[in-house]
């Protein structure tokens, strides 16, 4: 089976998100391609890249496209085997106007990464995040920091960080611009990490890799995935996710 996943950026959760997507599809032997809208606009506007994004579609045959936001699946609208799966819920605006007619017109084909995204798109099936194990695991060293992603879009701040850290008798650390391998060496430094999403924000994929990481203490809120639902972090895998689609895709096709 042949799959196109076209995305916005690598660069970000969504990024990681579409490295496992594919990884697993490649071990089940499908043949999976991603583009880049951002690549693209290096050299075109968006609406070219709209353009050239149907240009090569029509160029090869496709059994699943797959698109990973609502402004990735505006120009595929009209393909009968296009899937497009959510990762936030937009606040306001156009954004939030595009987002639901999108995913009205999707209806049953289009997945969302949580709970409360099935809530406001109700025909969507749930394809919750996952992580690798083999990328984040228990190093058991010692633990004697506090650590928070500089990513935009927390409701905390370094401050916070420093002040808790201080509190605790901890080290403050901040992870920005570390390079994906060294990640898992960056969580088990620590002994607590922090992380309060925005009420866009989609699964939040740093609470999972920090748990899988052995970290004992995570605290957030219950935007996104929802920290709650951290207790149950080792049923949330890639496997899930695919067998999810490929399920869905399956039954479309009989």
């Amino acid at each position: 089976m042949k799959v196109l996943i076209y995305m916005i950026r690598w660069k970000g959760g969504v990024g990681r998100v579409i490295d496992g997507v594919r990884e697993e599809l490649e071990s089940l032997g499908h043949e999976v391609k991603v583009i880049s809208r951002e690549d693209d606009l290096k050299l075109y506007s968006i609406i070219k890249s709209f353009f050239k994004i149907i240009k090569t579609i029509r160029k090869e045959n496709y059994d699943i496209l797959y698109t990973q936001d609502w402004s990735c699946a505006l120009p595929l609208l009209t393909f009968k085997n296009h899937y497009c799966c959510f990762h936030g819920i937009e606040q306001s605006g156009m954004s939030k106007m595009l987002q639901r007619y999108v995913g009205l017109k999707i209806g049953n084909k289009l997945f969302v990464v949580g709970d409360k995204l099935n809530k406001v798109f109700n025909k969507s099936t749930i394809a919750y995040n996952g992580y690798n194990p083999e990328e984040f695991y228990d190093l058991k060293v010692k633990r004697n920091k506090c650590g928070w992603i500089d990513k935009g879009a927390e409701m905390v701040d370094k401050d916070y960080i420093k002040l808790y850290a201080k509190n605790h008798n901890l080290l403050p650390t901040i992870a920005k611009n570390i390079s994906p391998k060294k990640m898992n060496e960056w969580y088990n430094s620590l002994n607590t990490f922090i992380s309060y999403p925005s009420k866009d924000a989609g699964f939040n994929l740093c609470w999972l890799e920090a748990k899988a990481s052995g970290v004992p203490n995570v605290l957030g809120n219950e935007n996104g995935i929802g920290i709650d639902n951290l207790k149950y972090y080792k049923t949330f895998t890639w496997k899930n996710n695919v067998s999810n689609l490929l399920t869905k895709w399956k039954g479309e096709e009989k």
